[in-house]
């Protein structure tokens, strides 16, 4: 591989990803709303907003035209009890966990198509089950997701590239502590993000002909 493009890169998981592809000599393009604190090509983008997909992708389009991955790393949580979701906060998340990964993808279809290039969804182990209280709406944008990617492997199983979805568990960042302040409790039993980044680089490395379409990842709290 030569270059990927990371949503939300400047933080958490797609940060560490970003790391270990510049470990490995990868070029990486972030796309996020903040700058990255590392060496990388960045494209400010508010993943909320049509207009700054549209323009992220015009530059990409412009001086990026070759790459070998597309990852939807990006991602927002929402905490609300069923009887006090707010339109705003629904609509916020919707569009950054659900809509802009699929518009994203759409404006760079051709591209992607043209450079064979891969792409993870990264959703979450909630995306596979009824998931947890006060999460309905959080839930919901990651059953989306997923059905994104199966969706996305048929429109491509004609091309050479390949569709995998990411479903992730509890890791230590600062994914929850960006939406309610507060610090995770017994921030050892979550999972490193850079194991998972281990785990996303050496996929997409896998040969061609090996198509990982979904990888879910629990964290386990053994007990002593």
């Amino acid at each position: 591989m030569d270059r990927i493009i990371i949503t939300g890169a400047s933080d958490g998981l797609a940060r560490q990803l970003a790391l270990k592809c510049l470990e490995n000599n990868i070029k990486v393009v972030a796309l996020c709303r903040r700058k990255p604190d590392y060496e990388c090509d960045f494209i400010k983008t508010d993943l909320s907003k049509e207009t700054s997909i549209k323009e992220s992708c015009d530059e990409i389009k412009n001086r990026f035209k070759k790459f070998d991955a597309l990852i939807n790393c990006a991602g927002v949580i929402s905490l609300q009890k069923v009887d006090e979701i707010t339109y705003d906060e629904l609509n916020n998340l919707i569009a950054v966990n659900s809509v802009a990964p699929i518009f994203l993808t759409s404006q760079l279809m051709n591209l992607i198509k043209e450079n064979h290039a891969d792409i993870i969804n990264v959703g979450s182990t909630c995306g596979t089950k009824a998931g947890y209280e006060e999460q309905l709406a959080y839930t919901t944008s990651k059953w989306a997701i997923r059905g994104t990617s199966y969706n996305l492997q048929v429109e491509l199983k004609k091309y050479n590239s390949r569709v995998i979805q990411l479903n992730v568990g509890g890791m230590n960042t600062k994914f929850h502590t960006k939406y309610n302040g507060k610090e995770i409790e017994h921030p050892e039993e979550w999972m490193d993000p850079k194991d998972i980044a281990d785990i996303m680089l050496y996929t997409l490395n896998l040969p061609k002909n090996i198509e990982v379409s979904e990888i879910t990842i629990n964290r386990k709290n053994v007990v002593q």
